[in-house]
């Protein structure tokens, strides 16, 4: 039963594909925020959920900073873990929008840094 239900989950959250020559763009924008807010990451297609901070390039750091107190150690683990969960929404959006984009639009897309860029 569960897998029926992913199932529906997926269909529930299908966006139909951009044509090539973008005629659909103002309905496609839309279904694709909607599906991509009903994962939990339309942040990431609109730009506000932003990159976490690396700790070294705090002022008064350098690249050869290293966590020496407990409470650096606690930053730098957070940051890890929100860098972790960025990147992990980054990658699911990036591949919402290139499953139902063109190819010959995918191509010029694909080197772009973040999901904002893309969409």
């Amino acid at each position: 039963m569960s897998s029926s239900n992913s199932k529906l989950g997926e269909d529930f959250l299908r966006v139909p594909k951009l044509a090539a020559d973008g005629e659909n763009w103002t309905t496609y924008k839309d279904r694709m925020q909607w599906s991509v807010d009903a994962r939990g990451f339309l942040g990431h297609l609109d730009g506000t959920e932003k990159k976490p901070v690396d700790p070294s390039t705090l002022s008064g750091r350098g690249a050869s900073w290293s966590p020496s107190t407990t409470d650096e150690v606690r930053e730098l683990a957070a940051y890890k873990t929100a860098m972790k969960e960025w990147r992990m929404g980054e990658a699911i959006t990036k591949q919402q929008i290139a499953s139902t984009i063109p190819d010959s639009l995918f191509i010029q897309v694909k080197n772009l840094d973040t999901a904002q860029e893309i969409f």
